[in-house]
């Protein structure tokens, strides 16, 4: 009989603890995905994840292996994790009386191996995991044991990297959950169309008062059609999946990245020249085709399409003309050989 997750006696506080952080439903972070894609290639498992244990689901911060955003609480390894500082390994699920008839081993997922270490909040709570899981039996060695606690230490420094940021970033922070959860892409993390809406006005302001110009990067990627097509929409969501990391990874931390769409993705920045903008199109552009996807059926080359596009503060309304005029760019860099940036 599966085993559920019991709430530890501080869950309040925990719960409390963790909604200070502001991360839930937050975007891609940089540091936590390249965290994250070295820990994949060091302990050889299918999935790594940094989550985050909400009420009533496990939301993950950073990803590696798996396109979904969550998973119920009530039927995580991750639940039972949070009760204990010590490391939960299950070397064969199968064969585990507390999780043999678990949804995660007896679904899609077909988790046979699982470790897990909790993750604290600066204050102390135990409010996520760092955690694996293979479609393999697998047990961890001593080293490996060793290196889990040290990524869970480097996850909880970034914790504590972020609160001290909190003062300079008050945008999606003063937007209460519910607000924020509405304007972020459920797949990549990203801010969608409505978030940019919602933040626009913000960044119109911050450029009058600094003198800034507003810009906007369309990208698109390149036949992405046929990577569906060839190789299945699962693949096709792992490629977005990766698309959003690298473009969170390429930009500044006070640009904007969306999801448009689709394959269509965006930058919000706020620049002194178009040579600037230019420049953050042509990281991006460098990001996603430098090097190839690491994906679950192999590694496979995507590139990237870009306009850009700029504005003065008072130019700009509801951004619509912004948006059209990066977008007719982009159209000129698909028409000019794919894979660059095109200034509108």
């Amino acid at each position: 009989m599966m085993l559920e997750p019991t709430l530890p006696l501080d869950e309040v506080q925990r719960q409390s603890d963790l909604e200070a952080l502001n991360l839930l439903d937050t975007g891609p972070d940089p540091q936590i995905d390249g965290l994250l894609r070295l820990a994949q290639k060091l302990f050889g498992t299918r999935v790594v994840l940094v989550t985050l244990i909400d009420n009533q689901r496990n939301w993950f911060k950073g990803r590696r292996g798996i396109t979904m955003p969550e998973l119920q609480r009530n039927t995580s390894f991750c639940g039972h994790v949070i009760h204990s500082d010590a490391i939960l390994e299950v070397p064969n699920t199968q064969t585990d009386e507390r999780f043999a008839d678990n949804p995660l081993v007896t679904g899609d997922l077909q988790v046979r191996f699982y470790a897990g270490i909790a993750l604290h909040a600066p204050g102390g709570s135990r409010i996520g995991t760092f955690c694996m899981f293979d479609d393999q039996p697998n047990t961890l060695s001593v080293e490996h044991r060793q290196s889990m606690q040290d990524f869970a230490r480097l996850i909880e420094g970034l914790f504590e990297a972020h609160m001290l940021r909190l003062q300079h970033k008050q945008l999606l922070i003063q937007l209460d959950w519910a607000q924020r959860r509405a304007l972020l892409d459920p797949l990549t993390q990203l801010i969608n169309r409505e978030g940019l809406q919602q933040m626009l006005h913000a960044y119109i302001g911050r450029a009058e008062r600094d003198g800034l110009l507003v810009g906007f990067i369309y990208g698109d990627l390149d036949y992405f059609k046929k990577i569906n097509d060839e190789h299945g929409h699962g693949v096709g969501d792992e490629v977005l999946v990766e698309v959003g990391q690298r473009l969170v990874a390429a930009i500044r931390p006070d640009d904007l990245a969306l999801r448009m769409g689709g394959e269509e993705l965006g930058v919000l920045a706020l620049v002194s020249s178009h040579d600037q903008l230019d420049a953050i199109g042509e990281r991006v552009r460098e990001a996603i085709a430098s090097k190839p996807f690491d994906l679950v059926a192999g590694q496979l080359n995507v590139t990237i399409s870009l306009g850009t596009a700029l504005a003065k503060p008072d130019e700009i309304d509801t951004g619509l003309h912004l948006i059209d005029q990066a977008d007719r760019a982009l159209y000129m860099a698909k028409q000019s050989g794919r894979n660059c940036v095109v200034r509108g």
